[in-house]
């Protein structure tokens, strides 16, 4: 029985960090004014010719298709004085790849939040210490993460692209990510450092969450050894 118990926790503790990351993800990823911060910021209407209202636009259609509320990625806009189909036959068939990674994530985060209350439910059945273990959890869980992720903001602080490399040869099957900073208009739209600023944004998120949680359990474990 001890065992199944540990299984349990640490299943929780896994299930709630994937949880957290994946909500910090969706609460930055579609988050309309991280983009208008980062247009303006990286100067995103010199690099495509495109004003920030065309800019905005195309932001939209694109947010809609990963959220699976748009069948296509066919936007037109204003480009340099003329409007025409904004992205390519090679840029579609990639962001193809990342709206397949987005409604994976989001099904893993709806699936995970019902899996925690079982798990959860089953420990109060059969561990008469319950509240015990799940303040340990949230704390264990909170200072496990929040140490990998240092070491991981440490990391990208060294060498960005690196890691950032790393990230797509592990979720893409193909080269599609590839892009060409002269013609294609989406890595215009959203060069390195903006993806630099919203790994550390969702970092912040995540840690955050983690600290509300980690501290809420410490402060249960603390006061019952009084």
């Amino acid at each position: 029985m001890k065992g199944i118990k540990k299984i349990g926790y640490v299943s929780i503790g896994i299930l709630l960090s994937m949880v957290l990351l994946l909500t910090s993800v969706e609460l930055v990823a579609f988050h309309m004014d991280h983009y208008r911060a980062s247009f303006e910021k990286y100067k995103i209407t010199e690099a495509t010719g495109m004003n920030m209202e065309n800019l905005e636009h195309t932001m939209g259609d694109v947010l809609k298709y990963f959220k699976d509320d748009r069948v296509e990625l066919d936007t037109r806009a204003v480009i340099h004085g003329e409007e025409q189909p904004v992205f390519g036959e090679r840029e579609i068939s990639h962001m193809v790849d990342v709206k397949a990674l987005f409604v994976q994530g989001r099904f893993i985060r709806n699936s995970g939040v019902p899996l925690i209350l079982i798990i959860a439910l089953i420990l109060i059945k059969i561990d008469k210490d319950w509240r015990k273990g799940f303040a340990k959890t949230l704390l264990y869980t909170s200072i496990a993460n929040i140490g990998l992720l240092v070491m991981l903001l440490i990391l990208m602080k060294i060498d960005f692209y690196k890691y950032f490399t790393y990230f797509h040869l592990i979720f893409f099957s193909n080269d599609l990510w590839i892009l060409d900073p002269t013609t294609d208009v989406l890595i215009q739209m959203v060069p390195e450092e903006f993806f630099y600023s919203t790994a550390v944004k969702i970092i912040v998120y995540f840690v955050g969450s983690l600290l509300v949680l980690g501290t809420a359990g410490g402060y249960y474990l603390k006061k019952r050894t009084k």
